[in-house]
């Protein structure tokens, strides 16, 4: 057991980097996506993988256009509707593997705004057997005195980079966990407090949060984000998919996520991991059990038993 670093080209030939889980045997194959400017050594993806290739799943975990090892200009751009189709290119790569059985295919896996991306993705590839969420980033929340200033700065962004000009960046967080141009990315403040704690500028090992993660987004992010809206392409996905919430999810509400788990019009099924925060739902004490009930429901899927889900 263990990882192989591969790259893969998307349509538009940006080349995107990660690392392959291969099972044991040939079979099912999962995509995998980390959150808002993470990257693939984040938030808990390698030991999920590793949870995954245990149970006879291949799992691809990749960084994003734009983050961490993957090419894409300018960097650190998030844009969802890029990331859609980025995902789909994945999932045309990791089928193409001689380890995925094209009888069992190809499911998508998201963690927060990747979860939202997998959604989206499955709604419009039909290729993709099945979908995971991870605390999905099915609402995002702004402080309304700060909004026009950062649509500002978008719109002069625009102006400068037609004129040749390097685009706009601003921090993604400050080190009280808080994001300077008013967006609330989702992170919880305790969580970025250790993050930041375990970051040193003046020694470059330890000089960002994850290997090639930047502390910065551009300005143009934030404008990308504002008219991302997952609840009108969510109502046309038909695949199989795992809600897995944090019951004490600081970002988005449990509350909150079981308005948008009812709306989905397809084959569904709710876990509620007690006492996990959106932060550690994959890494703290209850990324063992949180496992199994992804595995679970991947087997569910395959074994046809998708009408009890």
């Amino acid at each position: 057991m263990g990882f192989e670093d591969v790259e893969f080209k998307t349509v538009d030939g940006v080349t995107l980097r990660g690392r392959i889980f291969q099972a044991a045997n040939r079979g099912v194959g999962v995509v995998m996506s980390p959150g808002f400017n993470a990257t693939k050594e984040m938030m808990g993806l390698p030991s999920t993988a590793l949870a995954f290739q245990q149970a006879g799943v291949t799992a691809l975990i990749y960084d994003p256009r734009g983050v961490g090892s993957s090419d894409g200009e300018p960097r650190n751009n998030i844009n969802p509707f890029q990331q859609i189709d980025d995902m789909s290119d994945a999932l045309t790569f990791l089928s193409s593997q001689s380890c995925i059985d094209p009888r069992k295919g190809v499911g998508l896996w998201g963690f927060s705004l990747g979860a939202a991306v997998a959604m989206a993705t499955a709604a419009v590839d039909t290729r993709a057997k099945f979908v995971v969420g991870i605390c999905p980033g099915t609402e995002t929340t702004y402080d309304p005195s700060k909004l026009q200033q950062v649509l500002s700065k978008a719109s002069k962004d625009r102006e400068s980079r037609l004129k040749g000009n390097q685009p706009f960046y601003a921090p993604m967080l400050n080190k009280k966990g808080e994001n300077p141009v008013g967006w609330d990315p989702g992170f919880e403040k305790e969580a970025i407090v250790r993050l930041f704690q375990a970051q040193d500028d003046t020694d470059p090992l330890r000089a960002s949060l994850a290997p090639g993660h930047a502390n910065r987004t551009t300005v143009a992010t934030y404008r990308h984000m504002l008219l991302w809206d997952i609840k009108h392409i969510s109502q046309y996905l038909a695949k199989p998919i795992l809600f897995l919430l944090a019951e004490h999810d600081q970002v988005i509400s449990v509350d909150k996520q079981l308005v948008h788990f009812k709306a989905l019009p397809g084959a569904k099924r709710l876990h509620i991991q007690k006492g996990a925060k959106h932060m550690d739902i994959l890494e703290g004490t209850s990324s063992v059990s949180v496992n199994q009930v992804q595995v679970d429901f991947v087997r569910d899927v395959l074994e046809g038993r998708v009408d009890n889900i």
